[in-house]
């Protein structure tokens, strides 16, 4: 029972780091933006591809990454302390509220793979998330970090017409700003069990 236990805590664990790190909800005036005159059901389109390419490329990684590593010889304890620098750098991001990848002010085709589902979506800092979890927790975990995270990214990206006009702009950014926290703390763990493997 106690396993069990722990093991249910381990994927509710997983499947939170990867959410904010995905931080669907610091997206929702970008994703508005990006979609800004298109239809329902193009919107809805947009946001299909959206996760599915963001799926794709978390599943890539988080099963090739293995073997990149294994290839360049680099010890799971280093890549987790590297993964941490570069998780701590993408939360200063979220915490100053930057979108640096949005470039294009225009709804035209495509937003929803490019640049919703990557890098927005499936960027550096959730790509690094799941080659982590791979190579700490197993193939199972990371399977529900990403499909769990996927999904309920979808919903809530589905809802952001509603949760838009409810939080407003600054809402939205104030809650991606405690996101950026959450991912911060996220990255000093990554860090110190890195260095922990390395040194003790």
């Amino acid at each position: 029972m106690e396993i069990n236990h722990v093991f249910g805590l381990l994927l509710v664990k997983v499947f939170i780091m990867l959410f904010v790190i995905m931080d669907p909800a610091g997206n929702i005036p970008v994703f508005m933006a990006l979609t800004k005159g298109m239809s329902g059901s193009e919107r809805k389109k947009e946001l299909n591809y959206a996760v599915l390419v963001a799926a794709i490329l978390l599943l890539l990684f988080a099963f090739l990454g293995r073997i990149i590593l294994s290839v360049l010889g680099i010890t799971t304890n280093s890549f987790m302390t590297a993964g941490g620098i570069l998780l701590l750098f993408f939360s200063f991001d979220l915490l100053r509220g930057e979108h640096k990848y949005v470039v294009s002010k225009e709804s035209g085709a495509g937003v929803g793979a490019v640049p919703l589902g990557t890098p927005l979506l499936a960027g550096p800092g959730a790509i690094t998330t799941v080659m982590v979890i791979i190579q700490s927790c197993g193939a199972f975990v990371v399977l529900f970090a990403i499909f769990s995270a996927i999904l309920a990214t979808r919903f809530l990206l589905g809802l952001s017409e509603r949760i838009y006009r409810i939080l407003g702009k600054v809402g939205s950014e104030v809650l991606s700003r405690i996101m950026g926290i959450i991912v911060a703390a996220i990255a000093i763990e990554f860090i110190a069990g890195g260095l922990r493997g390395m040194f003790f």
